[in-house]
């Protein structure tokens, strides 16, 4: 037998804390970052860790993934336009060397949400960034696209 620290209310607890957050754009930080090999380990990707800054979703983590070598032309052209984008909405204009020089920096960040599959679930994916004082309003005229 334990006895908990305090009562529990299953009332009180999230149904699902890893759901996927609504679509919109959000105030968000990177948190954290990783150089990390490909699975197959011929490549090399970043991966950033977002806290979001703002509204019911404060705290919520967002992961994503720029493959900054790979075997895919694409996905390399992919991953430095993402990088890009991320030192423009730190303010960064030179060169990167650390990817700790984008942590703690609040900017915007796209949410969508990439419906789940057979094999995995619903989860959200960022599709864009801007600095944060570029953030577009929740009420305009363009609404966000998946």
């Amino acid at each position: 037998m334990a006895m908990l620290p305090e009562v529990f209310r299953p009332d009180e607890a999230d149904d699902d804390p890893f759901a996927p957050i609504a679509a919109r754009w959000y105030e968000a930080e990177i948190t954290k970052s990783e150089l990390k090999d490909t699975n197959d380990k011929t490549g090399k990707y970043l991966s950033f860790c977002f806290k979001v800054l703002e509204g019911e979703e404060t705290n919520r983590m967002i992961f994503t993934n720029l493959n900054i070598i790979n075997k895919s032309e694409v996905a390399v052209k992919i991953a430095r336009s993402d990088l890009k984008k991320i030192c423009g909405a730190c303010g960064i204009e030179d060169e990167l060397e650390d990817s700790a020089d984008v942590h703690n920096i609040p900017m915007g960040i796209k949410v969508t949400i990439k419906a789940a599959t057979s094999q995995w679930p619903a989860k959200n994916e960022i599709k864009d960034y801007c600095p944060v004082d570029e953030i577009p309003d929740a009420d305009d005229s363009n609404p966000l696209d998946n």
